[in-house]
């Protein structure tokens, strides 16, 4: 039979062992954090395409600005402003995302006189995201 000091001893032992488990998957646990981090920073809306494109000139003024990006987008916390060289808004519609595809946000747009445009939108995806950015086109 074990005397009582050898049974301290063996209990000992297993709480230093127990604590080294927990720092070991404590350890394990933060590099796993690390490592995924970068994964989940780059989730974010982007955007893919619009149309007119970002730095183009277009003939005519188009009806509606089109941005398609590569998450669905939820509607009531998306924009899309358009203003002119002077910085003055040149639509007052609200953009909406499009029903048959939930990638795409329009806003419809009055004849643009010719000139340069900048494009600022802002998206959130539904998994709650958000991004924005801005880019530039010209009417002749």
């Amino acid at each position: 039979m074990p005397d009582d000091k050898s049974i301290r001893i063996q209990t000992r032992e297993v709480t230093i062992m127990n604590a080294l488990m927990r720092n070991s998957i404590a350890r394990a646990a933060a590099a796993a954090a690390l490592v995924l981090s970068p994964a989940f920073a780059f989730a974010h809306g982007k955007l893919e395409n619009a149309t007119p494109s970002a730095g183009s000139t277009v003939d005519a003024s188009p009806e509606s600005l089109r941005l398609t990006f590569n998450e669905d987008l939820e509607s009531s916390f998306s924009m899309i402003k358009v203003v002119n060289a002077s910085g003055a808004p040149a639509t007052n519609e609200k953009a909406k995302v499009d029903l048959s595809n939930p990638r795409v946000l329009m806003v419809a747009v009055p004849k643009l006189a010719s000139g340069s445009y900048t494009v600022q939108w802002a998206v959130m995806t539904h998994d709650a995201h958000k991004t924005k950015g801005t880019y530039t086109f010209a009417v002749k």
